[in-house]
């Protein structure tokens, strides 16, 4: 009689188990095509473009983790696996992040793969300060060309649309909706271009003497002249010769102010300032945001709003 009472009770649960599993196959699918397709990027400034653009459609990875320098990036096994599950990927190529590189052309051809270096036209490197000795501080493509493309409000104009117009053959359904928020952060791009048009439109010198050779695109954008000096780096102190050579240059385009990233030494800033008789002041490429930063709300536009008023500063424009 127990036996025969396991049984029915048995056959009365299974339906009900099954139905549990159908509707936990349900739920699993559901949380599938709700769960928003991967898009990998290279390093900061694209992660802002696609997440402007598609933040709504898509899920953005970021490949060069938060306040690391884009060209030392080295891709981990999950990095690796995040990339072989993209949808697309968005990423400077010739050289400027070769693990990154090297790993897009591994890729399946189904994978959007695009090289937004392809959507402006290159400048070539600035050449280092006369009677400055050692290396310049600055990054080269393999073909010679500066990579610091989105330095330039411009450019990140032309960028984004390269990555709405890829994203649009992707998602032809989200097709109107990436075209509005593409349309809305061009927008906020053109304000900032428009700002730094007035805000450098006069100004006492148009000289920018720099450590890092990371601005000739918003040089060449604004009619300003990027000196970069060699010798000039965290690790070491400039030898003489080099101090004299930014000294003169200084004095002769009326220079009051020599431009270095974040990272400069107190110590190094100061010797400067009192051998050159130039104040110090940072310009921030723009190339890595911290996790601080990110929480922070800091973006793209919001650091070259400050490097703008910092140029206005030191330019002496009114």
């Amino acid at each position: 009689m127990r036996r025969q009472l396991n049984v029915l009770a048995l056959t009365v649960m299974l339906p009900v188990a099954s139905l549990a599993a159908c509707s936990d196959a349900k739920d699993s699918s559901a949380g599938t095509s709700q769960s928003p397709p991967l898009v990998a990027v290279g390093f900061y400034p694209v992660q802002e473009i696609v997440e402007s653009v598609a933040g709504k459609t898509v899920k953005v990875v970021n490949l060069t983790p938060p306040g690391q320098s884009p060209h030392d990036t080295e891709l981990t096994p999950q990095q690796v696996t995040d990339l072989s599950t993209a949808k697309a990927v968005f990423y400077l190529g010739q050289g400027f992040q070769p693990q990154i590189e090297a790993a897009v052309k591994k890729l399946d051809d189904s994978v959007i793969k695009v090289d937004l270096l392809d959507s402006v036209d290159l400048l070539d490197l600035t050449d280092k300060l006369a009677g400055t000795t050692g290396d310049t501080d600055g990054e080269e493509l393999a073909s010679g060309k500066d990579p610091h493309i989105w330095v330039s409000p411009k450019n990140m104009i032309a960028m984004t649309d390269t990555v709405t117009t890829s994203l649009q053959k992707l998602f032809p359904a989200d097709s109107a909706a990436l075209s509005a928020d593409a349309a809305s952060y061009d927008a906020k791009l053109t304000s900032l271009n428009d700002s730094f048009i007035t805000g450098l439109n006069v100004c006492e010198s148009r000289t920018i003497v720099t450590s890092h050779r990371a601005f000739a695109y918003l040089s060449d954008d604004f009619d300003l002249v990027q000196v970069p000096i060699a010798g000039l780096s965290p690790d070491a102190e400039p030898d003489p010769q080099t101090l004299e050579a930014v000294a003169a240059k200084a004095k002769a385009d009326k220079v009051t102010t020599i431009f270095f990233e974040n990272n400069l030494p107190p110590k190094l800033s100061e010797t400067i300032a009192r051998e050159v008789g130039a104040e110090t002041d940072t310009l921030d490429p723009i190339e890595s945001l911290t996790a601080e930063q990110l929480k922070d709300g800091t973006t793209y536009i919001s650091i070259q709003e400050q490097n703008l008023a910092s140029l206005r500063t030191a330019l002496r424009c009114t």
